[in-house]
């Protein structure tokens, strides 16, 4: 039974930060004496990160910086009516990100972090027939020291000391002064009467060979076994048919170390699994795992359940190439970067299911959740709709080297990988993201950590670092953030590629959203078209270029960034309210699992058709056509040929006769029985926009947003 607390809280913010030392757990008399100088108790509306609730302009401005200045005390006052028996923990969701806890003036622990849950027994603390008074504690401070003092590189050298993306990435990603600080999700009490699971029961599997038949285990750690039954149930949740059920007395079950408590394990077998696939390599089959504990009398005790998916996600990884393997078959992965919101308690299920919507709509595969972890229901979705994750850990640029934070950092995200990990949806950890050094003690420990706590999936050790053996792909913003032109790409090959990009503005409209952006760019505002067609003509460029060397060496991409995670941050093809850019056209072009490219720089190379299905497509007919600027028929084909599954076709070359110094515009397309799948343009193709002045180095502070040449 759960009694939720997550509403009527009271709060006030500690200037001086001297509650502590003052007694504020314990009594608040002192309060509105003249001397402390004390805030007041005020209602909380409702529990989410404080910047969202208090401030007008939650994404930028240095007023922003009180909210991490110093810390955040919370009340909530409770009654309870319960037997003497009852065991009382107290459960949190989400707090962001250091606190401490007192129930009744007694202190019950601390915690770090922001993404996982935790909790508390209260069975000698609470008040059980009566009023109970909850003080929590909040902080999330500023990190100050920078490597070697390069004050002119603080954006990369600061060391960041939290566990948390959410902050310090002032690159245009997330503005200087924003620090999320709060408590969000939900507190509840969990009031267990007599017998219970001392914690969620672990469910395991492991396919044999042939994928056909699952192995299933499961671990249930019970409190006061005495005399009851577990019923174990799994069910398809394509048919609704219940596939497994067993009923076990729970008789033999082995102690562990608390005289109170038991931990059963029991067995089972299931034949003909349904896979879970991404959706454009199959159906995205889930099953519902339920485990009851009842009494003699069949009276519910405990109740439990998940959603999980059965497959099988490998990863190659030598010096010519890195690529996933999904249930015995090679995968290419067409994925894109997400981070929806520097406040992840800003969103919510509408959001996530309209933002996942959209990237399968653009044909992406493959989802990176980049350096922060997102609400449960985000990853609930991706199991559901069949979009794979590749998991970031917050470790991005610089950090603390020492063996305390060391074994924090690995203390923290082992939290996340234990609650994510029954995903079917999450393909493998990143360890960490661009970390410079491979041979730090933290991402050693922490990636001998991961592969441990969870060997079902392949774990990256540090993105970025190609030739590392455990690691593999590589990042390329070369005509972005690195400088040159996109077209400078042409003639390289990269293995697996999860980061590439170019940051563009919204439409003028949504810029007028937010007045000190919008005066800031008025320099730019005539060029808006302009740099929204650089990044349509990047991205194309750059996701063609890949899809035509498939598995020759390259197994994949990312794309950096879906959506602009801040109003003035500018990575997105779509903007923060959610239209598209000119980007988005790249992608619906080039990025569909059946696609159809030409290769070319300074002269037309060749064209190649691209079938990313796990079925073959059977005879089609390709075609192109090229005209020049009056629209007159310089060369034409079309034929017949057989698209076999999970192919790289090659259908004509070029003789270098058609190049650059004249128009010319290309159509390609792909039928069959006078259906069109795939048709692909070049307007002018061998027109390459010239990398827009003055990005990546130009940038406004004080808004926190790209400024090019303004």
């Amino acid at each position: 039974m759960r009694q939720d607390l997550s509403r009527n809280w009271e709060i006030l913010q500690d200037v001086h930060d001297t509650c502590e030392q003052l007694g504020l757990p314990e009594h608040e008399e002192f309060m509105t004496l003249r001397g402390p100088q004390i805030s007041e108790w005020e209602p909380l509306p409702e529990l989410k990160q404080l910047q969202l609730l208090y401030s007008e302009h939650p994404y930028w401005g240095r007023e922003l910086r009180y909210f991490n200045d110093a810390p955040w005390w919370y009340k909530k006052e409770f009654e309870l009516s319960l037997d003497a028996t009852d065991r009382v923990e107290l459960c949190f969701t989400n707090v962001d990100y250091y606190c401490k806890i007192w129930l009744n003036g007694v202190y019950l622990g601390s915690h770090e972090g922001y993404s996982a849950p935790f909790s508390f027994p209260l069975n000698e603390v609470v008040q059980r027939n009566g009023k109970n008074r909850l003080i929590v504690k909040v902080w999330s401070p500023w990190d100050e020291k920078v490597a070697g003092d390069r004050q002119e590189e603080r954006t990369g050298a600061v060391y960041r000391n939290m566990v948390k993306g959410t902050y310090e990435h002032s690159d245009t990603f997330i503005q200087r002064d924003v620090n999320p600080v709060g408590i969000y999700g939900s507190v509840s009490l969990r009031i267990q009467k007599g017998t219970g699971f001392a914690e969620n029961p672990e469910f395991s599997y492991q396919l044999d060979e042939a994928l056909e038949r699952a192995d299933l285990h499961l671990q249930v750690k019970v409190r006061r076994p005495d005399a009851v039954s577990l019923r174990w149930s799994i069910t398809d949740c394509f048919t609704g048919v219940v596939v497994l059920s067993k009923n076990e007395e729970l008789t033999g079950v082995q102690p562990c170390g608390d005289s109170e408590l038991a931990v059963a394990c029991l067995d089972g077998t299931l034949s003909n699994v349904r896979l879970w696939n991404t959706w454009d390599k199959g159906t995205p089959f889930v099953y519902r795992v339920k485990v009851t504990l009842c009494a003699k009398n069949g009276t519910v005790l405990d109740a439990y359940e998940e959603t999980t998916g059965f497959r099988k996600i490998e990863m190659q990884r030598t010096p010519e190439m890195t690529k996933f393997i999904l249930n015995g078959k090679d995968f290419y992965m067409r994925g894109t970067a997400y981070f929806p919101d520097v406040y992840v308690s800003a969103m919510n299920e509408e959001r996530y299911r309209r933002d996942l919507l959209q990237i399968k709509n653009s044909g992406f595969n493959m989802v990176r959740v980049h350096v922060h972890v997102d609400l449960p229901v985000f990853y609930e979705l991706c199991d559901e709709l069949g979009l794979g994750i590749m998991h970031d850990s917050e470790y991005n640029w610089t950090h603390p080297e020492d063996e305390a934070f060391a074994d924090r950092f690995v203390h923290i995200y082992l939290e996340t990988v234990d609650m994510l990990k029954k995903h079917p949806s999450l393909f493998c950890w990143i360890c960490m993201n661009e970390p410079g050094d491979l041979t730090v003690s933290t991402g050693a420990k922490l990636f001998a950590a991961v592969c441990e706590h969870d060997p079902s999936r392949p774990v990256i050790k540090g993105s970025f670092c190609v030739d590392d053996p455990d690691s593999g792909d590589s990042h390329n913003y070369t005509g972005s953030l690195d400088g040159g032109h996109y077209s400078d790409i042409y003639g390289t090959t990269e293995k697996m590629n999860t980061e590439f990009g170019f940051d563009a503005p919204p439409c003028i409209d949504d810029l007028k959203k937010m007045p000190p952006v919008y005066r800031r760019l008025q320099p730019i505002l005539d060029n808006l078209d302009s740099i929204g067609q650089y990044q349509y003509h990047l991205l194309k460029y750059y996701i063609e270029h890949y899809r035509m060397q498939k598995y020759k060496p390259n197994a994949g991409y990312v794309q950096f960034l879906f959506n602009d995670m801040c109003p003035q941050t500018f990575y997105g093809i779509y903007d923060y309210w959610g239209l598209p850019k000119k980007g988005l056209q790249a992608v619906l072009e080039s990025n569909m699992p059946v696609g159809i490219f030409l290769k070319f720089k300074d002269k037309l190379d060749a064209i190649y058709a691209v079938n990313d299905y796990s079925c073959a497509l059977g005879i089609c007919r390709v075609g192109y056509s090229i005209t020049d600027e009056t629209g007159k028929v310089v060369a034409e084909d079309a034929k017949d040929i057989d698209i076999k599954e999970d192919s790289l076709t090659k259908l004509w070359e070029f003789d270098g006769t058609i190049h650059s110094g004249s128009v010319y515009n290309v159509a390609l397309w792909i039928e069959q029985d006078g259906k069109l799948l795939a048709q692909n343009g070049y307007h002018d193709v061998f027109y390459m926009p010239q990398h827009t002045p003055g990005h990546p180095t130009y940038m406004s502070h004080e808004t926190g947003c790209r400024i090019y040449w303004a």
